[in-house]
Order: structure tokens, then sequence, then C-alpha cells
């Protein structure tokens, strides 16, 4: 399942790394920009979180009131937890929006990757799976050898001849082997894949470049989760579910090294580079959509609308009154007209031996 929903994704977003690959013909540049392209769809997507962040600070105080008014009644307080949210046009699954998108992102870039070969070179199908097939020991490089390109480049760069005799060999083989030094970036093999013994490596003086990926991820994390708390604490501070939004955005960075631990270092740069343009995106943002402002201006709006619809209201019974004593009065002069011409009609009848006659709203 996983593998289908990498390969959709991967598909529109390999057209886009080819494209970025063959302007700059560096890899870990491409990677580079591609983030800044990711980013940048999002962009629209992370203002969006942040007003719905200042909206739901704003909507606070009515929804704790609600809910301590219909505490012992769940269906009364559902409705008017939905009424306030339509009232106030709030969608509180809004803000997982963002994280939702990056995970997308994320599991195609995952596929990119991981076939490059499809990707980047835009090599014919049958070598690649007759490729695939030559490889000695496929158990050697994980479980998602089976549909990852990585083990045949690894291997073509090894041991070019067997893959010559296959379909489009010498054509293919010739364009791997071109593209396979320009997987190094910085001197970090981007196929490559990190792996904790290297970081113990370190203090017996061997070091392995690509361990640099997990590290740098970890860091990033951190730095971009504590920017991250600290521009939210404002709307956030005593708000329900705070202190679990708190514990998970601080375990991120530990979910962060611990995932590049599992995948090629390419894969572990574009965390790392998100990261680090999530920071800086963020102090942009922030700076003109700041969730603390936005929720202030949006409560000084929530009152003056309530004082309108107050003043409203008042206007609304003063003209009720005035309409009723209108009613009132209207109705004392059709009564004074009765009886005067009931007076006169008796004068009438008594004067002249007539049969009296009761005065009805016709002869008035």
């Amino acid at each position: 399942m996983f593998n289908a929903i990498n390969s959709l994704i991967g598909i529109p977003l390999g057209w886009v790394m080819w494209l970025l690959y063959y302007m700059v013909k560096n890899y870990g540049v491409a990677l580079l920009l591609f983030t800044l392209f990711s980013r940048l769809i999002m962009l629209p997507v992370t203002i969006n979180q942040q007003k719905s962040t200042a909206k739901m600070a704003m909507l606070r105080p009515q929804m704790e009131e609600i809910q301590k008014k219909y505490a012992n009644n769940r269906q009364k307080l559902n409705e008017e937890m939905m009424e306030l949210y339509s009232k106030e046009n709030y969608n509180p699954m809004s803000g997982c929006l963002p994280m939702v998108v990056q995970f997308l992102i994320l599991f195609g870039i995952i596929d990119v990757i991981y076939k490059p070969l499809k990707h980047i070179l835009r090599l014919p199908a049958e070598f690649i799976a007759e490729a695939q097939k030559l490889l000695p020991d496929i158990s050697q490089y994980g479980a998602r050898a089976m549909s990852s390109h990585l083990p045949i480049v690894k291997e073509l760069i090894s041991n070019p001849e067997p893959f010559m005799n296959l379909s489009y060999g010498p054509e293919c083989v010739a364009k791997i082997q071109e593209f396979a030094p320009k997987l190094m970036f910085l001197g970090v093999d981007l196929i490559g894949q990190p792996e904790t013994g290297m970081f113990f490596n370190l203090f017996k003086g061997q070091f392995n470049p690509v361990i640099l990926i997990p590290i740098l991820s970890g860091i990033t994390s951190l730095m971009l989760s504590i920017n991250t708390l600290k521009n939210t604490s404002a709307t956030t501070e005593g708000q329900a579910g705070a202190g679990s939004m708190k514990a998970m955005m601080l375990t991120m960075p530990i979910f962060s090294t611990a995932f590049t631990f599992s995948v090629p270092a390419g894969v572990g740069l574009y965390w790392t580079y998100s990261n680090i343009i999530g920071f800086l995106q963020n102090i942009v943002v922030y700076k003109f959509y700041n969730p603390k402002d936005m929720a202030e201006k949006a409560q000084k709006e929530f009152e003056e609308r309530r004082e309108r619809e107050r003043q409203e209201r008042i206007e609304a019974k003063k003209r009720a009154k005035e309409q009723g004593e209108e009613d009132i009065t209207a109705l004392s002069k059709k009564e004074q007209s009765r009886r005067k011409l009931a007076e006169a009609r008796k004068r009438d009848a008594e004067k002249y031996g007539e049969i009296y006659e009761d005065v009805s709203d016709d002869d008035l």
C-alpha cells in the first residue's frame, strides 16, 4: 500500500526533481531547490494554520463556557460546538493540514530518491526490471530493495559488466556511471544509509560523513520545535491539550534522528533542508501573521460584533415596545369612537322609537 502511495505522489514530484537536477547537474543542490519548491507550495497552508491558531485562541473562552454549561449533556455540547464553529467559520481540523501535506510530500520524495533511475535518469522499465534480477544478495540492501534502484547503482558502479548485456544495457550503464559521482554532496554519499554504529565509531576516531545527516536532522528539528513552541506559547497557554502538543514538539527531534537512520542520506538531507527552511519560514510568517496579534485583533472584532448585536437587540425591543404602545393608543381611539356612536344610536332609538343596534367594526 505504501509503495502505491509513494509511487502515486512520486510521479509529479519526480518530474520536478528531474527538471531541477538537469538545471543544476547536482543532486544535493537539486534537493535543496526541491525543498524550497515544496515549502513555497505549503506557504498558503502554513499561513492558514497561523490564522487557525489565532481563531482557536479567540474562541477558547466561548468553548470553555459551552463545555462547562453542557458538561453532563454530550450531545448538546457537540451541537453547540458545531454551531459555534459554523458561526465563526472555523474548522478545528485545519491546523493538521500542514503536517499532512508535509508527510505526503515526504512519501513522494522517498520514492524519487529510492528510484533515481526512473525519476531522474528516465531509464527504460525493461532495463530496471532486468537489472534488479542481477543483484546477488538483495537482502543486504534492506526490505525496500525490491522496489529501490539504489542497489542497482551500487552494484553497477563496482561491477558494470553484467549490466551491459541487458536491454538498452550500454546506453543505460553509461548514464548511470555519469550520474553516480553527482550523488556525492559535500563528501556525503546521498545513496548511502547512516547506521548507529557510525556514531559510536566517532569515539574510535573513525569518521563517515554520512553520520552527519542524522545529527544535523536532529539538531535542526530541535531548533524548529523550540522556535514553534516559542511563537505559539502565547495562544496555546492554558489550552486543553497544550501540554501534549508541547511534548510532541519536543519529541520530534528524536523522531527525526531515528527516521534518518532508516532511510538513505538523500532523504535525510531533504528532511534537514526542510527543518532549516521551516525555521526561516516561521520567522518571516510570524512577523506578518503573529498568532498573538491576530488573536487580539480577532477578539476585538468579536467584542465589537457582540456589542453591535446587543445594540441591535435593544433597538428591536424598543421598536417593538413603541409599536405596542401605538397599537394600544390606536385601540383606545377606536373604542372612544365606538362608544360615541353607540350613545348617539341609543339617543336616536329612544327619540324615534326604533330598535337599538350595537356598533360593529364595519360601522366604524
